[in-house]
Protein backbone atom coordinates (compact mmCIF):
# COMPACT_ATOMS: atom_id res chain seq x y z
CA UNK A 1 0.00 0.00 0.00
CA UNK A 2 1.24 3.55 -0.78
CA UNK A 3 2.22 5.45 1.91
CA UNK A 4 -0.60 8.41 0.74
CA UNK A 5 -3.20 5.75 0.94
CA UNK A 6 -2.00 4.10 4.18
CA UNK A 7 -2.29 7.65 5.93
CA UNK A 8 -5.47 8.64 5.01
CA UNK A 9 -8.29 8.66 7.32
CA UNK A 10 -11.73 7.67 7.23
CA UNK A 11 -13.33 11.48 7.27
CA UNK A 12 -10.62 12.16 3.99
CA UNK A 13 -11.98 9.32 1.47
CA UNK A 14 -14.70 10.55 -0.62
CA UNK A 15 -16.43 7.91 -1.72
CA UNK A 16 -18.26 8.18 -5.52
CA UNK A 17 -22.39 8.24 -4.89
CA UNK A 18 -22.61 6.40 -7.50
CA UNK A 19 -20.90 3.47 -5.48
CA UNK A 20 -23.04 4.15 -2.58
CA UNK A 21 -26.16 3.76 -4.31
CA UNK A 22 -24.75 0.34 -5.71
CA UNK A 23 -23.60 -0.74 -2.65
CA UNK A 24 -27.02 0.22 -1.13
CA UNK A 25 -28.58 -1.52 -3.60
CA UNK A 26 -27.01 -4.72 -3.30
CA UNK A 27 -27.18 -4.89 0.68
CA UNK A 28 -31.26 -3.94 0.38
CA UNK A 29 -31.33 -7.14 -2.58
CA UNK A 30 -28.88 -9.18 0.09
CA UNK A 31 -31.42 -8.26 2.98
CA UNK A 32 -34.50 -9.14 0.58
CA UNK A 33 -33.23 -12.59 -0.84
CA UNK A 34 -31.84 -13.54 2.70
CA UNK A 35 -35.47 -12.76 4.15
CA UNK A 36 -37.51 -14.90 1.57
CA UNK A 37 -35.14 -17.77 2.41
CA UNK A 38 -35.74 -16.97 6.64
CA UNK A 39 -39.60 -17.65 5.99
CA UNK A 40 -38.96 -21.04 5.00
CA UNK A 41 -36.16 -21.63 7.62
CA UNK A 42 -38.36 -20.48 10.22
CA UNK A 43 -41.22 -22.74 9.18
CA UNK A 44 -38.88 -25.63 9.42
CA UNK A 45 -37.65 -24.81 12.72
CA UNK A 46 -41.12 -24.13 14.18
CA UNK A 47 -42.04 -27.86 13.64
CA UNK A 48 -38.66 -29.03 15.29
CA UNK A 49 -39.59 -26.70 18.42
CA UNK A 50 -41.05 -28.00 21.50
CA UNK A 51 -41.61 -25.59 23.78
CA UNK A 52 -44.93 -23.60 23.11
CA UNK A 53 -42.88 -20.15 23.87
CA UNK A 54 -40.93 -20.47 21.20
CA UNK A 55 -43.20 -21.82 18.32
CA UNK A 56 -45.61 -18.85 18.80
CA UNK A 57 -41.81 -16.54 19.01
CA UNK A 58 -41.42 -18.15 15.44
CA UNK A 59 -44.32 -17.77 14.45
CA UNK A 60 -44.32 -14.48 14.94
CA UNK A 61 -41.24 -14.17 13.54
CA UNK A 62 -42.55 -15.44 10.18
CA UNK A 63 -45.45 -12.56 10.68
CA UNK A 64 -42.78 -9.88 11.02
CA UNK A 65 -40.68 -10.93 7.99
CA UNK A 66 -43.74 -10.90 5.98
CA UNK A 67 -44.05 -7.32 6.68
CA UNK A 68 -40.51 -6.69 6.23
CA UNK A 69 -40.54 -8.34 2.83
CA UNK A 70 -43.12 -5.95 1.85
CA UNK A 71 -41.81 -2.70 3.51
CA UNK A 72 -38.58 -3.75 1.14
CA UNK A 73 -40.87 -3.82 -1.50
CA UNK A 74 -41.82 -0.41 -1.04
CA UNK A 75 -37.97 0.62 -0.53
CA UNK A 76 -37.51 -1.02 -4.04
CA UNK A 77 -40.50 1.02 -5.38
CA UNK A 78 -39.90 4.44 -3.82
CA UNK A 79 -36.09 4.41 -5.61
CA UNK A 80 -37.30 2.91 -8.63
CA UNK A 81 -35.15 -0.79 -8.73
CA UNK A 82 -36.31 -3.76 -8.83
CA UNK A 83 -34.75 -6.75 -6.85
CA UNK A 84 -31.84 -8.00 -8.15
CA UNK A 85 -30.81 -12.17 -7.35
CA UNK A 86 -27.33 -12.06 -5.28
CA UNK A 87 -25.70 -14.60 -3.08
CA UNK A 88 -27.55 -14.92 0.55
CA UNK A 89 -24.70 -17.43 1.39
CA UNK A 90 -23.84 -16.25 4.77
CA UNK A 91 -27.09 -16.18 6.10
CA UNK A 92 -28.10 -19.80 4.20
CA UNK A 93 -24.47 -21.00 5.82
CA UNK A 94 -26.22 -19.84 9.25
CA UNK A 95 -29.21 -21.26 8.96
CA UNK A 96 -27.72 -24.75 7.48
CA UNK A 97 -25.73 -24.99 10.51
CA UNK A 98 -28.83 -24.55 13.13
CA UNK A 99 -31.04 -27.09 10.64
CA UNK A 100 -27.92 -29.79 11.23
CA UNK A 101 -27.91 -28.64 15.05
CA UNK A 102 -31.26 -28.96 16.20
CA UNK A 103 -31.88 -32.04 14.11
CA UNK A 104 -28.62 -34.11 14.91
CA UNK A 105 -29.44 -37.78 16.30
CA UNK A 106 -28.84 -38.18 20.15
CA UNK A 107 -30.27 -34.51 21.15
CA UNK A 108 -32.71 -33.87 23.25
CA UNK A 109 -35.55 -31.55 22.79
CA UNK A 110 -34.59 -29.43 25.01
CA UNK A 111 -31.19 -29.37 23.29
CA UNK A 112 -32.84 -28.48 20.36
CA UNK A 113 -34.75 -25.63 21.53
CA UNK A 114 -31.76 -24.51 22.80
CA UNK A 115 -29.69 -24.82 19.25
CA UNK A 116 -33.30 -23.03 17.68
CA UNK A 117 -32.94 -20.38 19.97
CA UNK A 118 -29.46 -19.63 19.89
CA UNK A 119 -29.31 -19.39 15.74
CA UNK A 120 -32.38 -17.65 16.01
CA UNK A 121 -30.28 -15.36 18.01
CA UNK A 122 -27.80 -14.73 15.50
CA UNK A 123 -29.26 -14.40 12.16
CA UNK A 124 -31.66 -11.64 13.95
CA UNK A 125 -28.46 -9.89 14.53
CA UNK A 126 -26.93 -10.29 10.71
CA UNK A 127 -30.51 -9.06 9.98
CA UNK A 128 -29.79 -5.59 12.74
CA UNK A 129 -26.33 -5.09 11.03
CA UNK A 130 -27.83 -5.46 7.74
CA UNK A 131 -30.76 -2.76 8.24
CA UNK A 132 -28.14 -0.20 10.35
CA UNK A 133 -25.78 -0.52 7.24
CA UNK A 134 -28.45 0.26 4.77
CA UNK A 135 -29.56 3.55 7.02
CA UNK A 136 -26.25 4.62 6.84
CA UNK A 137 -25.64 3.79 3.70
CA UNK A 138 -29.60 5.73 2.66
CA UNK A 139 -28.71 8.84 4.70
CA UNK A 140 -25.08 8.98 2.96
CA UNK A 141 -27.42 9.26 -0.47
CA UNK A 142 -29.91 11.38 0.56
CA UNK A 143 -32.48 8.96 0.70
CA UNK A 144 -35.00 9.08 3.47
CA UNK A 145 -33.54 6.69 6.18
CA UNK A 146 -36.97 6.64 7.98
CA UNK A 147 -38.56 3.81 5.66
CA UNK A 148 -35.74 1.54 7.28
CA UNK A 149 -37.28 2.61 10.70
CA UNK A 150 -39.99 -0.45 10.78
CA UNK A 151 -37.98 -3.51 9.28
CA UNK A 152 -35.00 -2.14 11.59
CA UNK A 153 -37.09 -2.11 14.95
CA UNK A 154 -38.67 -5.77 13.89
CA UNK A 155 -35.35 -7.42 13.63
CA UNK A 156 -34.04 -5.93 16.73
CA UNK A 157 -37.68 -6.88 18.61
CA UNK A 158 -36.87 -10.53 17.50
CA UNK A 159 -33.44 -10.58 18.56
CA UNK A 160 -34.49 -9.46 21.73
CA UNK A 161 -37.69 -11.78 22.23
CA UNK A 162 -35.43 -14.56 21.46
CA UNK A 163 -32.62 -13.55 24.04
CA UNK A 164 -35.27 -13.32 26.56
CA UNK A 165 -36.64 -16.94 25.67
CA UNK A 166 -32.99 -18.39 25.95
CA UNK A 167 -32.30 -16.86 29.10
CA UNK A 168 -35.54 -18.30 30.82
CA UNK A 169 -34.07 -21.53 29.14
CA UNK A 170 -30.53 -21.86 30.86
CA UNK A 171 -31.61 -19.90 34.18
Amino acid sequence: MSDALSSLQPRDVQIDEKLLRKTFLEHLNYIFYGKQHLIDFFKEVEAIATLNVLKMAINECIDDTNQQLERLEEIYTAIEEKPSKTNTLSIKATMLEAYLAAIRSGTTKLEKDIFILFYLQQIEGIEVTYFKVLKNLAKAIGYSNSFLDQPFDLAVENRILFEAIYKEYIN
